[in-house]
């Protein structure tokens, strides 16, 4: 964890946002984690279409998931899924399984490449940790330079510190 998929899929959630009005009705952020828990997800989902009403805690799963994919089969959705660490049966969730028809897309972050196949992913890619100069560079835009000149051990300190977090922006 650390190289950013977090950041670059909150970018994304924000892109959707802030083209919402013309490309689709709802955008969905999810955090999925280790401990994947079916109910949650699909609460969390039924808060962000905002149908929240005090009958939908006492429906089972299954009830829970007819309800959702009535609602989303209607609708051109994003649903955004974070921190995912096995699959995830969205049929089981209630959504609706995008298709080029439909237009609706679901994006998810995992840091294990057999997800993305598990899932069927379209496309996926691998977000690398920073080269060692590009790290730096971020380091240094993090730190004061008055920081970095204060004391004449301090850069050399700096760049070991930098070379110890191993390019992972989230441990700059």
């Amino acid at each position: 964890g650390g190289v950013g998929k977090t950041t670059l899929l909150t970018q994304i959630n924000n892109k959707f946002l802030d083209s919402r009005k013309d490309d689709f009705d709802v955008v969905i952020w999810v955090v999925v984690s280790k401990d994947l828990k079916i109910e949650r997800i699909q609460d969390d989902i039924w808060k962000k279409i905002g149908l929240c009403d005090n009958s939908w805690r006492s429906k089972s799963l299954e009830d829970k998931a007819v309800d959702i994919f009535r609602v989303l089969s209607k609708k051109k959705f994003v649903l955004l899924l974070d921190d995912m660490w096995k699959r995830v049966d969205l049929t089981q969730l209630g959504v609706p399984l995008p298709s080029p028809t439909t237009a609706s897309k679901v994006v998810f972050t995992t840091r294990f490449v057999e997800v993305c196949g598990a899932m069927k992913a379209h496309e996926y890619f691998k977000v690398e940790c920073l080269a060692h100069e590009k790290a730096w560079i971020l380091f240094q835009e993090h730190v004061e330079r008055q920081t970095l000149e204060s004391h004449p051990d301090i850069p050399e300190l700096a760049e070991t510190v930098t070379k110890e977090c191993g390019g992972l922006p989230l441990a700059l």
